[in-house]
């Protein structure tokens, strides 16, 4: 069972589309969306938007439930050190509500392949460093000193998930979309930026949490494809690729049969060549 909340609909547009998450019918104020165990929730802009939809989708779920729920911010945010480039994601480890003055410190990330992390401030306007722009705030570099990333829903998201949630099972990550200008992103380029970092975050997103949950790929799935492969020399990282491709599969079609190919084609496999088209073509029949 996963959560996870964005701001607006170009953040999480790429998610939508790569998990085929469909809205979900319901009486409250936030967009839903549902896939199985999945959910993708549209907040809006704000701290307090992001809280009242963590705190809604919260209640419609029992206490066994949110037990096992993973539950994630994913989002754009500005970055001050000039040195950090566009595009870059990190994990937050630590967030300051910039109008309350307090601080929070989510659960690190220990597993991810996103290694980097970093320190977020929400405030409750847009941030820019450059002087007297429209529906911005206005910061000096002696204000900005101290800080890494900005925000508006951070410190929002964490108050709210640690009320109903497991501590370990929240985490906030960002990607860096300007360098505070002053100026809105473009709904194309924030889908762009998003679309790079999805596929390798939506398999550790959508893994089960180990406390919780059998993972039924790992239980079920994988030890039919081991016994199938036992005779192909298939390398490390193909296998670490084929169950990717396979929990894939398994997200999008969860009662039906894992696609194999036929068992006469191994004959064939006599050179490295023969066996990168046979692993290509069976990851292509996975993600159909």
């Amino acid at each position: 069972m996963s959560a996870l909340f964005f701001a607006v609909l170009s953040e999480a547009k790429p998610w939508l589309e790569l998990l085929q998450a469909k809205p979900l019918s319901h009486p409250g104020k936030f967009r839903i969306f549902q896939k199985e165990s999945h959910y993708i929730i549209i907040s809006g802009t704000g701290k307090l938007s992001m809280a009242l939809a963590v705190s809604e989708f919260a209640h419609n779920l029992s206490k066994e439930e949110r037990k096992q729920m993973k539950v994630w911010n994913l989002g754009i945010a500005g970055a001050y050190p000039s040195e950090l480039a566009l595009g870059d994601f990190f994990w937050i480890h630590k967030i300051t509500d910039v109008g309350s003055q307090r601080d929070f410190y989510p659960d690190r990330i220990l597993n991810s392949k996103f290694k980097n992390e970093t320190s977020l401030k929400t405030f409750d306007r847009p941030v820019t460093k450059e002087k007297v722009v429209d529906r911005f705030l206005s910061l000096s570099k002696e204000e900005l000193l101290d800080t890494s990333l900005v925000d508006m829903e951070g410190a929002g998201f964490f108050e709210a998930a640690s009320l109903y949630f497991p501590l370990e099972n929240i985490a906030l990550g960002k990607l860096i979309s300007d360098h505070l200008e002053g100026k809105f992103c473009q709904i194309e380029d924030v889908e762009t930026m998003m679309t790079k970092i999805t596929n390798d975050l939506f398999e550790e997103w959508a893994t089960p949490l180990p406390w919780n949950r059998v993972d039924e790929v790992e239980s079920i799935d994988w030890p039919k494809v081991e016994s199938f492969i036992q005779n192909i020399r298939l390398t490390e990282t193909m296998k670490h690729d084929l169950k990717k491709s396979i929990r894939f599969f398994r997200l999008r079609n969860p009662h039906s049969p894992l696609p194999f190919p036929e068992e006469s084609s191994k004959i064939n496999l006599k050179s490295k060549n023969d066996l990168k088209t046979y692993f290509d073509e069976w990851r292509t029949s996975l993600h159909v």
